[in-house]
């Protein structure tokens, strides 16, 4: 895999699966980091599925400083299906970790469907933002929200959400991905560069108009 990146110029900007979750240490995650850290991952990407507070503040501390220990950032994902669900729990969440390679990632979805709003994102001290996720949906969910999340998002200009001010709001230099899952359109026979293509290229004039 690192030839594989090294032989088309790409780099990962985001390691993802480290949630905080009941019966799972984070201090037995170790290995898998070190993998991220040799494919030159820039960050790790976590959310929270633990109810109790305290081992959730525990277990993102640890990730931070294991993280830290490796060169690289750690960040929160907030979402309403999660138990840290709105900007505000995660800045909380930052708060109290206190370390400054733990920041926020901020998914287009999640941060509308939660409540944000885009003044609240351009009033953010840049240095807290490590990561954004790009995507569209309807502003009004119907149905299963985790379905939705994981499944059913909108390719940049489909939906409703405000992304070329949401893209104007965030710091210069961060990461900016495209996280666009289309499980209906796989299953109708799409490929997946007939898939993706219009995602990319929307992001792209989205870029293109914040420059």
């Amino acid at each position: 895999m690192l030839a594989t990146l090294r032989e088309r110029g790409v780099s990962i900007s985001l390691g993802e699966g480290f949630a905080v979750r009941p019966g799972v240490a984070m201090r037995d995650r170790g290995a898998e980091m070190d993998i991220m850290s040799e494919l030159g991952a820039r960050g790790l990407g976590a959310v929270s599925m633990e109810p109790d507070a305290a081992r959730a503040l525990d277990e993102f501390a640890t990730l931070a400083e294991m993280a830290q220990a490796r060169g690289m950032l750690a960040t929160i994902e907030f979402a309403p299906m999660q138990s840290v669900a709105t900007l505000d729990d995660a800045l909380d969440l930052i708060a109290k970790v206190a370390q400054p390679n733990f920041r926020l990632l901020v998914d287009a979805m999640h941060f509308f469907r939660s409540g944000g709003t885009v003044s609240q994102l351009a009033a953010l001290d840049p240095a807290l933002i490590g990561y954004a996720q790009l995507c569209d949906v309807p502003r009004e969910g119907a149905g299963d929200y985790a379905n939705e999340a994981m499944f059913g998002r909108l390719v940049p200009g489909e939906g409703e959400l405000p992304l070329a001010a949401f893209v104007a709001a965030l710091p210069a230099g961060i990461p900016i991905g495209l996280e666009v899952p289309m499980r209906d359109r796989a299953l109708a026979g799409q490929g997946p560069v007939d898939r993706l293509r219009p995602a990319v290229e929307a992001a792209r004039r989205l870029l293109e108009a914040k420059e």
